[in-house]
């Protein structure tokens, strides 16, 4: 168990590091702020506009950082080398990727915490009152991103290159999210 604990955090402190966190975190400030301009000039009320582009900014980049990072995660374990002296030790290749899972996963929480703290405080500023709507909101998208984790660890490990693993990674989201509609076409 500690070796799992070891190999998570040590995924968390490289992805915290990683160039590709940063960006994410950028564009989700620039959707957030276009929805405040957006707000304004639409005809409706401007905090569901702010609060309906911010979940969309929140799920959609946390999304793209588990796509990007969870089907590149193994792929730079073995272009650096680092898991032959991580393998080398007592760890069997299932505890190093529920590591590796567990690892990806709490960036992918902080990631929803940091961003969804922040829609909350600007739609409180905005509104005046907290939104506590959009907590059930980030909950789901959490339990999203649990699965879309789950499966670039599936697909970076079974697969020979990065893109293929993105590819199929995001193949899998697109898919559950147009479940309804695909049900829709089936049924009638």
């Amino acid at each position: 168990m500690r070796s799992i604990l070891n190999i998570a955090l040590n995924t968390f402190r490289e992805s915290v590091r990683s160039k590709i966190l940063y960006t994410i975190f950028a564009f989700a400030l620039l959707i957030i702020i276009a929805a405040a301009l957006f707000g304004t000039v639409s005809i409706g009320d401007q905090v569901v506009v702010i609060k309906n582009f911010g979940i969309f900014a929140v799920s959609i980049f946390s999304v793209a950082y588990a796509v990007i990072s969870g089907s590149s995660l193994l792929a730079k374990e073995l272009q650096h080398r680092t898991i032959y002296t991580v393998l080398s030790r007592p760890v069997y290749r299932w505890q190093f990727l529920l590591g590796k899972y567990l690892g990806m996963l709490l960036t992918v929480t902080t990631m929803i915490l940091v961003m969804g703290s922040g829609l909350s405080l600007f739609v409180n500023a905005i509104s005046g009152s907290f939104p506590s709507s959009l907590m059930p909101a980030f909950l789901f998208i959490w339990l999203e991103l649990v699965i879309v984790c789950a499966f670039a660890i599936f697909f970076s490990s079974i697969v020979v290159t990065p893109l293929l693993g993105g590819l199929f990674t995001f193949g899998i989201f697109l898919s559950g999210r147009s479940a309804q509609y695909l049900l829709y076409f089936v049924t009638s």
